[in-house]
């Protein structure tokens, strides 16, 4: 067929019908371009970019200079620039592999003999398993809106209680106790319980003051913060932690720390980290508090909340629906969110906050699926 013949089998065509084939057509691209959008998963709580290239070089070149012998077991270099981050002693501080691992190793010692492990609840799932795992009891106290009861915590207190572990700011809720009520409650426990303060997620608290609860340290006795190198900083995959003691607790410090240590590149990217990376720390934090205050300002618009949170996801709950309902609706516009079950209660999501294409996406599908006026405006984070 020629060129002019070709252009001939469409001369008696009506130009509406051709119209309506062309529309139908565009219809059925529109349709599979959709079906071939990735779905969002905001399902975990870790970072969703990769670290520094100049982070991950520092762990590779660890790792060529260093891969047949033994790491410091002591993570000297590593303790001591957390020593002059946070202003206590490096004999104060214990690295390990992910701050869950320490922690188990403080279940271990702290409740051996069948000891009994008082958390708010829910609250991050290791906790019961951590206790179980030790040959001890745990022993959950509910949240209170969502929120760390202290008085029912010291009620929930017995003579067999070894620790009370607080997650601060609390995963799944994102809701956040602070310094001061670390500090009584700290303050009011008989003197055989150990107070054990998870803060993987601190540095996502709406406050330019995240030691303020580590630096409880110095007053208050039997009293452990854990950090981690896992969210903010983007670390997950070298499982990096430590814990900052009270003094006087390096016996149990000693006990939990790993018998080898923390491997070589381990150690070289949260040391490069620490020295390189708190401009990109800063602009990770002002990129997630302006993003949830961009989603939970959206929420008093739809037939959706969630408790005022301080970490860098959102417990969202549909009234009417389960958790397990307003978690296939997402799905079914392609966004993955953590099931409220397996965390603590079955009627609850929970929800990670991204970038602001994240922000975006999300707020047109809320406001679409559940017929809110939900608008993606006011999209750039604040400078830093």
């Amino acid at each position: 067929m020629s060129l002019l013949d070709y252009y001939r089998q469409y001369a008696d065509i009506d130009e509406e019908e051709w119209n309506q084939h062309l529309r139908a057509r565009r219809a059925r691209e529109k349709a599979l371009a959709l079906e071939e959008v990735p779905a969002l998963d905001l399902s975990g709580t870790e970072w969703p970019e990769l670290p520094d290239s100049e982070v991950v070089n520092a762990g590779i070149y660890a790792a060529r200079g260093a891969m047949n012998g033994y790491p410091d077991r002591h993570a000297g270099e590593l303790r001591t620039a957390l020593a002059q981050r946070h202003g206590v002693p490096a004999d104060q501080i214990a690295v390990g592999n992910g701050s869950a691992e320490l922690m188990q190793a403080a279940a271990l010692v702290l409740l051996a003999g069948g000891g009994e492990l008082a958390m708010p609840w829910p609250s991050y799932p290791l906790y019961p398993l951590m206790a179980s795992r030790a040959g001890g009891r745990p022993v959950a106290v509910e949240l209170d809106a969502g929120r760390v009861d202290t008085d029912a915590v010291l009620a929930a207190v017995g003579e067999r209680t070894r620790a009370v572990v607080v997650c601060d700011p609390n995963d799944p809720t994102g809701t956040h106790l602070g310094a001061d009520g670390v500090r009584t409650l700290a303050q009011q426990l008989p003197e055989h319980v150990h107070l054990l303060v998870d803060e993987a997620l601190v540095q996502f608290v709406d406050s330019r003051d995240e030691d303020a609860t580590l630096r409880l340290v110095r007053e208050l006795p039997r009293l452990l913060v854990f950090r981690t190198f896992s969210k903010i900083y983007g670390l997950s995959g070298l499982r990096t932690g430590y814990a900052v003691a009270s003094e006087g607790s390096g016996e149990l410090l000693d006990a939990i720390s790993p018998a080898l240590g923390v491997n070589a590149p381990s150690q070289a990217a949260a040391l490069h980290a620490l020295r390189t990376g708190d401009p990109e720390i800063d602009r990770r934090r002002a990129t997630v508090i302006h993003e949830r205050r961009r989603i939970l300002a959206a929420l008093p618009s739809l037939p959706l909340d969630a408790p005022e949170s301080q970490a860098n996801f959102l417990w969202l709950r549909a009234p009417g629906l389960s958790g397990a309902e307003l978690g296939a609706r997402l799905e079914h516009e392609r966004i993955l969110v953590a099931p409220g079950g397996p965390l603590g209660e079955e009627d609850h999501v929970r929800l990670t906050v991204q970038g602001a294409r994240a922000t975006d996406r999300l707020l047109e599908i809320l406001g679409r699926a559940f017929g809110g006026p939900a608008r993606p405006g006011g999209s750039e984070p604040p400078s830093v």
